[in-house]
């Protein structure tokens, strides 16, 4: 495996829309229908955030294949004691293709996205991880965080998940 990451840009967003609508079929049980249809706004919000720099994303390449993806949400926040910093950020839509998994893609993504943000001067960094990658993200330093969440959007989607606890990709 000769891996080599390099920094998302503009002419990646439909590359990672289709990354993201890969995990949320995977781990969110979203139909391959619903997601398509998604695939066109993401590619438009990735285009954006990308030149504005509050998606921060790179692409994983194997013999010059891409292999993976993975990004930071940037968001406002206040600032903290021990920083003066004004932004947090959210991991995103980590993805290895299927055939290049337990490689240490997905790491290597993690490495980088942890370099962003700490060239970025985050404050924290949150992510909802699948249950099969929460071991990479402990090994990483993440730690379980006590949250609550309330959705306001309306329940309309028959393929919604079951509010049984299962992960979703968000």
């Amino acid at each position: 495996m000769t891996l080599a990451l390099r920094s998302a840009t503009a002419g990646d967003a439909e590359l990672l829309a289709r990354h993201r609508a890969a995990v949320w079929e995977e781990v969110g049980d979203w139909d391959r229908a619903a997601m398509a249809a998604q695939v066109p706004v993401w590619t438009a919000y990735f285009r954006r955030a990308l030149a504005e720099r509050t998606y921060l994303a790179c692409v994983a390449l194997d013999e010059q294949q891409i292999v993976g993806s993975g990004a930071i949400l940037v968001h406002a926040t206040l600032p903290r004691p021990q920083s003066d910093s004004d932004r947090s950020g959210r991991v995103q839509s980590v993805y290895v293709v299927p055939h290049a998994r337990r490689r240490g893609i997905a790491r290597a993504i993690m490495e980088r996205l942890l370099a962003y943000a700490r060239g970025e001067r985050l404050i924290s960094l949150t992510l909802h991880p699948s249950d099969e990658a929460r071991a990479l993200y402990a090994s990483l330093g993440f730690t379980a965080a006590d949250e609550m969440r309330l959705s306001l959007l309306p329940d309309a989607s028959p393929q919604r998940p079951p509010a049984s606890g299962r992960r979703s990709a968000r």
